[in-house]
């Protein structure tokens, strides 16, 4: 249920179950939204005093105006690399494998990182550059060598 798109009636209808006093549990058990998507919008509601049996449901303009001003955007993963990129891309370029660019990042600069951290560099590094792409040569001579 990961990246699951909700739509206004979801939300409408997971409002409506808190104010009947269900848990976020139930609210996941009965296939809504799960608990912890239940438990912000929980919080978000508290925060707006919509809980409350005696004020009425918000309207969808008014819930998606809330909702999109409260979307938390993850962090940025920074990798505990990055000071080093420059020198990691320059031993990749010389053909230097993984495993020794980890033991020389310990033994130079006292990284205490895991192997893993180094081979999600190296891929971000392979990835950023450009594919070498064969070139087809056309010329006017086009026999091969095969016959000789």
């Amino acid at each position: 249920m990961s990246k699951r798109r909700f739509e206004m009636y979801h939300y409408r209808q997971a409002l409506a179950r808190m104010r009947q006093g269900d848990s976020d549990r139930d609210i996941g058990r009965s296939r809504l939204m799960g608990r912890k998507k239940a438990a912000q919008l929980r919080k978000l509601a508290a925060k707006q005093g919509w809980l409350m049996p005696e004020t009425a449901l918000p309207d969808d303009a008014q819930l998606a105006e809330v909702l999109a001003t409260d979307a938390t955007l993850p962090a940025r993963c920074v990798s505990t690399l990055e000071p080093w990129r420059e020198e990691i891309a320059g031993w990749v370029a010389a053909g230097i494998t993984g495993a020794r660019i980890h033991q020389a990042l310990r033994e130079r600069h006292g990284y205490q990182g895991s192997y893993s951290a180094v081979y999600r560099m190296l891929r971000a590094i392979e990835g950023a550059r450009p594919p070498e792409v064969p070139m087809r040569l056309v010329g006017q001579n086009r026999q091969t060598s095969l016959t000789n």
